[in-house]
């Protein structure tokens, strides 16, 4: 028998399967823009699912998440089918992931160049994929990605990565030579007619997807009704709030022109440069950065097939 989440626990799910570094370099890549493109992702799009699911998942208090919904609604084969549709989107979602943790792995040896090396990431995505799949068969991965993964993966890289900025950022003030620039009202408003700022509008919204996925651990509450919409909301703010403001202080850190950052390390070894503090703090940032975008995908993908299974 599954044993039962603390809303903290909670917390720290809903914000592992969300909170991706990755999505701190594409925020940070709007510029000014950013606050504007948060706030269009926040009203759009992680509200309504965020409300969708609470609603869902304190009223259809059983276990399966999504699956559970859409068989409710549809019949047995349509739930069956929508779990099966989470699960597969996962094949290309996890060979993505893995192949984003090769440059980490790189910083993180001291082995920058493993990250341009072809034939190395695709023995690690092959490692990455055997790896989770076997930790998912003996471990409960929620629970310690939860309570362990969001300390070591999230908390600790994220104020890392914020107390670093914060320190180039008082030293060197507002750059307008930075990705940010300098600060104009007009700036702050993405155009219509510009291509280069809506391209962004998907991938700022996708720093939210996930939500409803979260609806698989509502059964392992100990009060659905009260813990679930209070975790899930103190979870956005949480992750909103990282985004923001990492975003801010790597845009004015990065040299304008770089519109596309590959390594979420890049900020770091930069944030040390300015300081003049030690290269060793990108690594183990990098180590850190590593659990936080590996330990999540660990559960996310077998529990939505476990889920289904079990949920009849």
């Amino acid at each position: 028998m599954e044993t039962k989440l603390s809303t903290g626990i909670f917390v720290g799910i809903v914000i592992s399967l969300i909170a991706t570094m990755s999505s701190i370099l594409t925020l940070a890549a709007t510029g000014w823009q950013m606050f504007a493109f948060i706030l269009f992702a926040i009203v759009c799009f992680a509200m309504p699912v965020a409300l969708m699911t609470m609603e869902l998942s304190t009223t259809l208090q059983g276990r399966g998440g999504p699956q559970l919904w859409v068989k409710t609604a549809f019949r047995p084969k349509w739930g069956f089918t929508s779990s099966w549709l989470l699960w597969v989107q996962m094949f290309p979602s996890m060979v993505m992931i893995a192949s984003t943790l090769c440059p980490l792995f790189g910083v993180m040896i001291g082995q920058d160049q493993l990250g341009d090396n072809h034939w190395f990431t695709l023995a690690f995505i092959i490692v990455f994929y055997w790896l989770i799949t076997l930790l998912n068969l003996k471990f409960d991965m929620a629970k310690i990605g939860g309570a362990i993964g969001i300390w070591l993966g999230v908390y600790l890289p994220m104020g890392l990565m914020f107390i670093l900025g914060l320190a180039s950022f008082l030293k060197r003030g507002l750059d307008p030579h930075s990705m940010l620039g300098a600060f104009s009202l007009h700036g702050t408003i993405p155009s219509l007619t510009d291509a280069k700022s809506l391209q962004y509008v998907s991938a700022v919204a996708f720093i939210f997807t996930g939500i409803s996925t979260t609806g698989v651990y509502a059964p392992r509450l100990k009060k659905v009704t009260h813990d679930f919409p209070l975790g899930l909301l103190l979870a956005l703010t949480v992750v909103v709030l990282l985004n923001l403001v990492n975003a801010f202080l790597i845009a004015n850190v990065i040299p304008a022109g770089s519109d596309q950052l590959d390594n979420i390390a890049e900020p770091v070894i930069r944030y040390c440069q300015v300081l003049g503090w030690p290269s060793w703090l990108a690594q183990v940032f990098s180590l850190l950065a590593f659990l936080g975008v590996a330990l999540p995908t660990v559960d996310l993908g077998d529990r939505a097939v476990a889920d289904d299974g079990r949920g009849g």
